[in-house]
């Protein structure tokens, strides 16, 4: 199941590649499988993270506030899931598709802002196997003579338009 799951990601991960252009600006992209972790990388011009902010934002939300002067935002719902390294990098535990999105580091010292912004683009992969197992487990179990369907879905911040 693990070996279809990775050959699934990285099939989207090609196209998406494919597909996408260059706009000047410079952004990361991430693909990651929901459930797994992920570290997202801060450009960072400055010793310490006391003046770090990491922004947040997809279709629905607009510019959420997840860092600021080092410090996680308690009040945002993944708060729990996010720790922020001492180098400035934010990790994600256990990613749902409702991270997916675009993650802004930016440092700022006294007012002025330091060094280029991180951009990181977060792609997060659902695959979903039916028939579905009553169990909870993340693996399927096939018999000769079964079939099973994976389906896919990829959540993405960036329009792709043909």
């Amino acid at each position: 199941m693990a070996d279809k799951c990775d050959l699934c990601l990285l099939g989207l991960i090609i196209l998406f590649s494919l597909l996408t252009g260059t706009s000047g600006v410079t952004e990361t992209h991430v693909f990651i499988s929901s459930g797994e972790n992920v570290s997202l990388s801060c450009n960072k011009a400055l010793s310490g993270c006391k003046s770090t902010t990491w922004t947040y934002s997809n279709k629905h939300s607009w510019r959420v506030e997840l860092t600021d002067g080092g410090i996680k935002n308690e009040d945002t719902e993944r708060h729990e899931r996010l720790i922020l390294e001492s180098d400035c990098s934010l990790n994600i535990k256990n990613v749902t598709e409702e991270d997916y999105g675009l993650y802004t580091c930016e440092q700022y010292v006294n007012g002025p802002k330091q060094g280029p912004d991180a951009r990181v683009s977060l792609h997060v992969l659902l695959v979903s196997v039916s028939p579905s197992s009553s169990s909870s487990s993340s693996q399927t179990e096939t018999s000769p003579g079964c079939s099973v369907t994976l389906s896919c879905q990829l959540y993405s911040y960036t329009c792709i338009l043909l």
